[in-house]
């Protein structure tokens, strides 16, 4: 039989492999730990990076207060230009139509000028007489020339009976020199003293007023011998006035541009039917000027 071995001895030559480990069981302190080391640093940032960073996001901040501050696009119309300054916007959009409305102004593109040839048959100046609304003509052939007659049949007839026009303003944009409201269009046809005004209302050119002064033209002209169909005429003093139109209500004011003037109202209605300029109330002041009511305001 075998000798019994101890379980626990070690065959020979068996060394322990935990020998030189210090025993840890007890109170014995821990093993010291590897030294802790400061971690690598970060790479500095391209400073070329950093500042397209930058501009980047300052452009996108600008397209957005743009955006926010910029104008409204639902306010552009196509065809027109519109110029603001102040509380005040100005529109040109070629349709010869002037509007106005709160804190907007709209100017009016200038239409072409075209001549207006003439229209037979001559007429002659004895035979024309001026009115409250146009030109009285004593023949039963042809029309009176009436306020809101085509431009082109009430100039042309002046044309046949005068001439050509000694001036033509072409179209212009109104300052209310002549009785048209300001900023409209109008055109002022000068055949010698007489001034024949021509309007452009929905686009359509027409005969709209008159001014037969004594100051703006020749006076050897033969519309210098125009007269009313009362037989006034420009030249005549203040006394033939009064007895002329002495059924009627004759009165004198003072016009910011003209200066002395006088009107002639209707006696029953209170209607202006003529004024103009005078050189005065005296009996001996001569009419300078014979207009027909201004066709601003005029009804």
């Amino acid at each position: 039989m075998s000798t019994p071995q101890d379980p626990s001895a070690n065959p020979p030559g068996w060394t322990d492999p935990y020998a030189d480990l210090t025993d840890i069981s007890g109170d014995d302190p821990l093993p010291p730990m590897e030294p802790p080391t400061t971690p690598p640093a970060q790479p500095p940032g391209s400073p070329l990076l950093t500042g397209l960073i930058i501009g980047l996001l300052l452009i996108a901040l600008s397209v957005a207060v743009f955006q926010l501050l910029g104008p409204d696009d639902s306010d552009t119309v196509a065809g027109t230009t519109t110029n603001s300054e102040g509380d005040e916007t100005t529109t040109t959009d070629g349709s010869g139509t002037t509007t106005t409305s709160d804190d907007t102004v709209t100017t009016t593109s200038i239409p072409a000028t075209e001549p207006y040839p003439p229209v037979d048959p001559l007429i002659p100046v004895a035979d024309m007489k001026m009115i409250t609304d146009g030109m009285r003509i004593n023949d039963n052939d042809i029309p009176d020339i009436v306020f809101g007659t085509d431009a082109d049949v009430a100039i042309g007839r002046f044309v046949a009976s005068f001439g050509a026009p000694t001036n033509d303003t072409g179209w212009q944009i109104s300052t209310n020199g002549y009785g048209v409201c300001a900023g409209e269009l109008e055109r002022i046809v000068f055949f010698g003293t007489y001034a024949a005004i021509v309007t452009k209302p929905g686009g359509q050119e027409v005969f709209s007023g008159y001014r037969q002064d004594l100051l703006t033209g020749d006076l050897t002209h033969p519309a210098s011998g125009l007269e009313t169909l009362s037989g006034l005429k420009v030249g005549d003093t203040v006394e033939q006035l009064q007895e002329i139109y002495k059924s009627q209500n004759v009165s004198f004011a003072v016009d910011p541009k003209l200066d002395n003037v006088y009107l002639v109202e209707s006696s029953t209605s209170g209607n202006l039917l003529l004024w103009g300029p005078v050189e005065g109330e005296e009996s001996d002041d001569r009419v300078v000027g014979i207009f027909a009511p201004d066709v601003c305001g005029r009804s």
